[in-house]
């Protein structure tokens, strides 16, 4: 992966339009078939772990062979369908799951990319305002604020860029 602007992407408005409504559209299929628990509820209720997964997946092979031996008062119907769509949910979040991390993954890139550039900006005007440059002083200060209190050192990526830069200019 390069160094400086890892990511390169373009996402047409009619490609952002149409997805946008694929959520929209799944949205609209999932209403009031799904559920969003409150925090309380979410502790009280928890996740299973995998070994709670392999005991309803052997409960369930145990209800296809002998189900037929479980008492009349056992809701065959309901039980099967809570199974089926466990199952038909948990490949949904995983679907989900896998896409969120790979838009994270590329957001990340994009930040990455965009704090490179803006921190060479910010370089790029101060080095503007100390020439005299009229117009530039308010954007310094207003940029210089977050230098205070960031975890970030915006002036050292200013610098390693510069440090890359001349090191391509080399070659």
């Amino acid at each position: 992966m390069a160094r400086h602007n890892l990511i390169s992407i373009e996402l047409l408005t009619t490609a952002i339009q149409q997805i946008n409504g694929a959520f929209d559209l799944i949205d609209q299929i999932l209403d009031g078939k799904v559920i969003n628990l409150s925090p309380a509820d979410r502790q009280r209720y928890g996740s299973i772990n995998e070994q709670n997964k392999l005991f309803i997946l052997k409960a369930n092979s145990f209800y296809q062979a002998k189900g037929q031996l479980l008492p009349h008062y056992f809701d065959r119907a309901e039980y099967e369908k809570d199974f089926h769509h466990r199952q038909v949910f948990e490949n949904l979040e995983y679907r989900t799951n896998e896409l969120y991390e790979k838009l994270r993954d590329t957001r990340t890139l994009l930040d990455y990319d965009a704090m490179r550039f803006s921190s060479q900006m910010y370089k790029q005007a101060k080095n503007m305002s100390e020439s005299g440059v009229p117009g530039v002083d308010f954007w310094v200060a207003e940029m210089a604020q977050f230098f205070k209190r960031s975890r970030i050192d915006l002036e050292a990526m200013a610098e390693e860029e510069d440090v890359d830069n001349a090191a391509e200019q080399e070659d």
